[in-house]
């Protein structure tokens, strides 16, 4: 998280919109932070049941399932979703995500993650319409500390990291 979105989340427009977050691992946990408190209703979906049963207990919504489960997306309120993030690891149930999740709304905003550019073309192929490619930020992040540091700017190790 840079040091802009910790001084200043931009409010969503008033009306309700609901997000659904498939994956609740770091990447997931920070999407939905950010999501809340810009104004969306966010429930997760998550497949680990230690996860859910703790994200309960601390009154979050969640659905314990699997992402590519019709059953468990509508449990989750992807007739309602605005939008739907997929934040899990594994990029061939993201890629089947996608599909399956742009069929029973064909109207909702779809951001998934992967870790390389090819699968990332194949979510887009899917349904996705925003895609955000591990090894891109990653090099996108070297390569601005890089330049930071031979303009006498120090960054920190950890600030890129998630915290």
């Amino acid at each position: 998280m840079s040091n802009t979105s910790r001084q200043h989340h931009d409010r969503i427009n008033p009306s309700h919109h609901r997000a659904i977050v498939a994956g609740y691992g770091v990447v997931g946990r920070m999407v939905a932070l950010e999501l809340e408190r810009s104004g969306l209703e966010v429930t997760i979906i998550e497949l680990n049941l230690k996860t859910t049963e703790k994200q309960l207990d601390l009154d979050k919504k969640v659905v314990y399932g699997d992402v590519l489960d019709p059953k468990v997306l509508r449990k989750a309120g992807i007739d309602q979703a605005d939008v739907f993030v997929l934040a899990v690891p594994n990029e061939d149930d993201a890629i089947k995500a996608c599909a399956i999740v742009r069929e029973l709304n064909p109207d909702i905003f779809i951001a998934a993650r992967t870790n390389f550019v090819s699968r990332g073309m194949l979510c887009t192929q899917a349904g996705a319409d925003c895609v955000i490619v591990e090894e891109v930020v990653t090099a996108q992040a070297m390569q601005q500390a890089i330049t930071n540091k031979l303009n006498g700017k120090t960054p920190m190790a950890s600030e890129n990291a998630p915290g």
